[in-house]
């Protein structure tokens, strides 16, 4: 009988602990957003209980830090049991294991600007002169400038443009792709370096992000970018941005964040015509093409002029072709184009940019840990995804066949046994 009544009030306590963490639980998505309560908090299961604590465990490390630093501040203010007594919230923190990244450096970098795209190389139209000219002539009247049109607009161009333009009048412009900022969210986050993450992001006079669509689903990164937005927002730091959609088209992104995209002006762009587009460029690199083949290009690739003529340039170097022998030189690139295949350097491009490191440090000779593990990582997809032989992604990355084996089973172990972020990385790298 002693037992029945113990079992019945253990009962009573958990359920009592765990309506008053239901209701928190309730409380968080009107503050933060339903989806983003399921996505990050709810995942996080109850391992234990008593009267006035509740021990929570995650097997993701992201998911651990992510609630440390956006619940935890809120959780100061207490959660209380109907008797009016506090409950502690615990959260269990996985132990280090080999397969945990440890970094003792990290770096936040814009994106490279190209130097090509430039205000001077814009094709100015009726469709985008009002765009142009707010741009270059650094009009601050609207904030933010939100851009959005069709592919080979002319979005990202303009973007790059107004970033290189401000910084020749001496601002300090922070450019990034949307995918780049996630990627610094992401490494912010399991490093512990969020403090870091702000200061670069919040110490500028300008920020440009270029196709924030990519932000769609990915709720830690709405989250750090609408405090962003607000911080330089508040202080009237000049803010750009662009996406294929205008801001209330733009699903699986919060409305609230939506709704800051239109405080200032949305312009849509209108597409550039692949001639003009293909004409500028032959132009400007000096190929030797004649305007019949240039008509054919633009006419047989108007998704992707530039992709179309860049494939051309670097299989002819250049030469004069008639359309005829640039179909022939380009049968590879529309068969790739038509099964929209993956490559290696795809694979190894995305991984880099998940990680926050360059190209050129994943293709490296270092044996630093924030080098090595993304290194093993490309190399996994390169053999699982695309089934390239060891030898052949050894070639790629400068390495024997053995060290790609090596690589690929520890990875492939990192799995099987639940080591570390592995799954958590080859989960956001495949979703690139």
């Amino acid at each position: 009988m002693v037992g029945h009544e113990k079992n019945a009030s253990r009962n009573l306590t958990f359920f009592r602990n765990m309506k008053a963490w239901d209701e928190f639980l309730l409380k968080m998505e009107s503050k933060l957003g339903k989806q983003t309560i399921d996505e990050w908090v709810r995942p996080i299961k109850v391992t234990k209980f008593d009267a006035r604590n509740i021990y929570l465990e995650s097997p993701d490390p992201l998911k651990i830090t992510w609630f440390e630093e956006h619940i935890r501040p809120i959780l100061k203010n207490g959660i209380y049991n109907n008797n009016g007594r506090p409950i502690q919230i615990h959260l269990n923190k996985l132990k280090k294991t080999e397969g945990n990244i440890e970094k003792s450096s990290f770096t936040i970098l814009p994106d490279r600007l190209d130097p090509e795209l430039t205000f001077d190389n814009f094709i100015v139209s009726s469709e985008n002169i009002v765009a142009y000219r707010l741009l270059k002539e650094m009009d601050r009247t609207f904030n933010p400038i939100f851009l959005y049109g069709a592919l080979a607009s002319g979005k990202t161009h303009l973007l790059t443009a107004a970033a290189s333009h401000y910084q020749g009048h001496g601002k300090k412009v922070f450019f990034v792709r949307a995918e780049t900022f996630t990627s610094h969210v992401i490494q912010a986050i399991r490093l512990g370096h969020m403090d870091q993450l702000r200061s670069a992001y919040r110490d500028i006079d300008v920020l440009i992000v270029d196709d924030v669509s990519f932000f769609a689903k990915k709720f830690a990164t709405q989250e750090e970018f609408f405090h962003t937005f607000n911080i330089l927002h508040t202080q009237g730091k000049q803010i750009i941005l662009s996406s294929p959609l205008p801001p209330t088209k733009n699903q699986e992104i919060e409305e609230r964040l939506l709704s800051r995209f239109e405080w200032g002006i949305s312009l849509n762009i209108g597409p550039v015509p692949a001639l003009d587009i293909l004409t500028k460029k032959v132009s400007l690199w000096k190929l030797p093409y004649s305007k019949e083949l240039i008509t054919y290009l633009a006419e047989q690739f108007s998704d992707h002029p530039l992709v179309a003529l860049q494939a051309l340039r670097l299989r002819t170097k250049g030469i004069s072709l008639t359309p005829e022998k640039a179909a022939q030189f380009l049968q590879d690139f529309i068969a790739t184009k038509k099964a929209k295949m993956i490559t290696s350097e795809k694979m190894i491009n995305d991984t880099a940019n998940h990680f926050g490191i360059r190209l050129s440090d994943i293709l490296g000779k270092s044996h630093k840990k924030e080098f090595t593990y993304p290194r093993q990582i490309a190399m996994y997809f390169c053999r699982l995804k695309l089934h390239l032989p060891y030898q052949k992604i050894g070639a790629i990355f400068g390495r024997d066949h053995s060290t790609v084996m090596a690589s690929v089973k520890q990875i492939q172990k990192g799995l099987e046994e639940e080591i570390g972020t592995i799954e958590s990385d080859i989960r956001l790298i495949e979703q690139r």
